[in-house]
């Protein structure tokens, strides 16, 4: 699948340009609409794995300022 225009014009407006602009594409899609796709033969990676790591990368920082 294509990324979208919405895609792009999400990155213009926020005045980033992004390196692999994949990732903001992934970023925003739920897994919910990766399956739907799928089911229609189109694979695009969701955000669950993005989600994991921002979840870990809380889990230390707030951790860390708990035990400080």
């Amino acid at each position: 699948m294509a990324i979208g225009k919405n895609i792009f014009a999400l990155a213009e407006r926020l005045g980033y340009e992004f390196v692999d602009i994949k990732l903001l594409e992934s970023a925003l899609t739920h897994s919910s609409y990766t399956n739907e796709l799928r089911a229609k033969g189109i694979r695009i990676e969701s955000n669950e794995l993005l989600e994991f790591l921002g979840d870990a990368v809380l889990q230390i920082v707030i951790s860390e300022q708990l035990f400080d």
